[in-house]
């Protein structure tokens, strides 16, 4: 396994358990605050933290052996599909009354917010070489 290998899948690791945390947290404050619309809300708001950083992190995974133009197809293709995925649900949540956006918004605030953290953190301790020894 490649270091690059090795970065992706625990930047994947730990972003999976972040966004778990996140949704398990959000659900149990936002049922405290808002009952149980607010709970739903907040594993929806998980959800589309975890549509909008695990994909990209798997592109990474599976593009970074191919040629450049290929991997940024890859990436390319996974970002527009994740956001035709969330754009799509958030069209078909507008119309449901009993959704909290609240609960929603701060969730999927978070989550995404965290799983950046995680990129830059896993990015900072990973062990890349710059050169390529053999050459």
């Amino acid at each position: 396994m490649t270091a690059e290998e090795q970065l992706y899948r625990r930047a994947i690791r730990i972003t999976i358990v972040v966004v778990a945390a996140i949704a398990v947290i959000g659900a149990a404050v936002a049922w405290a605050v808002v009952g149980a619309a607010g709970a739903v809300a907040a594993l929806v708001g998980a959800g589309v933290a975890a549509l909008g950083a695990i994909p990209t992190q798997v592109a990474m995974l599976v593009g970074h052996t191919k040629p450049p133009h290929v991997m940024a197809g890859i990436v390319a293709f996974s970002w527009l599909g994740k956001m035709l995925v969330i754009i799509v649900a958030l069209l078909l949540l507008q119309g449901v009354e009993s959704f909290h956006r609240g609960a929603f918004a701060a969730t999927a605030v978070t989550g995404i917010v965290a799983s950046l953290v995680v990129d830059i953190m896993v990015l900072r301790k990973a062990r890349i070489p710059y050169a390529d020894p053999g050459t």
